[in-house]
């Protein structure tokens, strides 16, 4: 089973965050911090996420991959008769997913994710792993070479 904590980067900061990712994961997600609610930097950083429009969009883009689906207050659950399954829970600041078959379904996921916006960034649990879902374009930026002024 791969997991991963997906979370919506504000524009303003995704400058900053480029090169830093992994010192963002040990600040944001590391447990001994979460005690009853998210960090505050979590929601100095990240968009708090509208899990009503977020829902929509991934029951949309996902629908027609997957057959069978099942959608409650908290949680998506996707199931590929080959492929496997992804379960999906909202947190105010983080999508956190679990993954359990082919790693056809993190692509299905990212691709569907990434439809919607360029501002997600993914971090498996298991492997210590991180990536945009979307490549970010240097130009969207203010300049490649301020970007690596800040690394």
């Amino acid at each position: 089973m791969r997991t991963y904590k997906i979370i919506h980067i504000k524009k303003e900061y995704q400058s900053f965050v480029i090169g830093r990712e992994k010192m963002l994961h040990e600040l944001l997600f590391d447990e001994s911090h979460f005690v009853t609610e998210e960090p505050e930097e979590l929601k100095f950083v990240c968009e708090s996420l509208n899990t009503k429009n977020m829902k929509e969009c991934i029951q949309e883009r996902l629908q027609r991959v997957f057959t069978n689906m099942t959608l409650n207050q908290d949680h998506i659950f996707f199931e590929h008769p080959v492929k496997g399954s992804i379960e999906m829970s909202f947190s105010p600041y983080y999508l956190h997913v679990s993954c359990e078959g082919s790693q056809m379904l993190d692509l299905d996921l990212f691709a569907g994710l990434s439809d919607t916006c360029d501002c997600y960034l993914a971090f498996q649990q298991e492997q210590n792993a991180f990536g945009w879902l979307k490549p970010i374009k240097i130009d969207s930026l203010h300049s490649f070479s301020e970007i690596l002024d800040f690394v």
